[in-house]
């Protein structure tokens, strides 16, 4: 698995926010040195200086992007629960006017099979609840078909199939949505621009010979942080943003 998914945010955090603290003191340093070496009468401010804006804007546009597709599929994830549940919901109520024998199969295997839901979403690494879930589907396609073949209306059964079917393209949609990750590729590409662009600031203050300490460390401390909130959420099962399970806490209190 990816190391932006497995290592700990706050060391991430820490090795980026020191990265761009050398590079900005790289910059300042070896511009620092050049001015040694350059004519009094030339201009100190170099071409740098002009291009440094242009950059931190298109930082901006990247780091804006990042947030923008690790945001849209946190809202994929929140609204599959939503959908599941419901799915789920829509079973259990057909199921009720279901016969006696079938009903009480289905809905001892349906209880079961939404316990181990609740367990698979608040996981935060792979656990056998995902084997367990795949039995329970099984017996619930095979309670399904036994229905099918009883005396219970055609039109009943077909649509706790359907329900159920539904619930079951859920299941697999979230399980993809939860690999689904901004590339690494991206990652370290957008993490080198923000270094890069941090030792051409540093090359300004380096011609200025104005470290502006104060001013430099709020910037690298909120590019640090905009980037920890786009790695954060592009964690579906570790990172702090999580997505709330409340409609099936909701779902599960009903179906007592």
């Amino acid at each position: 698995m990816s190391w932006f998914v497995t290592a700990p945010i706050w060391l991430i955090g820490l090795l980026l926010l020191a990265a761009l603290t050398s590079a900005v003191g790289l910059g300042y340093e070896w511009q620092k040195r050049l001015q040694k070496k350059l004519d009094p009468g030339i201009d100190p401010m170099p071409a740098a200086s002009y291009l440094l804006p242009a950059g931190l804007a298109l930082l901006s546009l990247l780091l804006g992007f990042s947030f923008s597709t690790a945001m849209s599929r946190y809202e994929v994830r929140r609204d599959l629960v939503v959908q599941e549940a419901n799915a789920l919901g829509t079973t259990w109520l057909r199921v009720q006017l279901l016969d006696a024998p079938e009903r009480a199969r289905m809905r001892d295997v349906l209880l079961r099979y939404v316990d181990t839901r609740i367990l698979w979403s608040e996981a935060a690494t792979d656990s056998p609840s995902e084997d367990h879930a795949e039995s329970l589907r099984r017996e619930l396609w095979s309670a399904t078909g036994a229905a099918l073949r009883s005396g219970n209306p055609p039109l009943l059964t077909r649509g706790v199939m359907d329900s159920l079917n539904q619930s079951f393209d859920l299941a697999s949609a979230r399980q993809a949505a939860r690999l689904a990750h901004i590339p690494d590729s991206v990652l370290w590409l957008l993490l080198a621009y923000a270094v890069l662009l941090m030792f051409m600031l540093g090359t300004v203050l380096g011609a200025s010979l104005r470290p502006h300490r104060t001013q430099t460390g709020l910037l690298l401390v909120l590019l640090t942080l905009a980037h920890m909130m786009v790695l954060d959420l592009n964690r579906p099962r570790t990172g702090t943003v999580q997505v709330s399970q409340q409609p099936f806490t909701a779902l599960r209190a009903s179906m007592d």
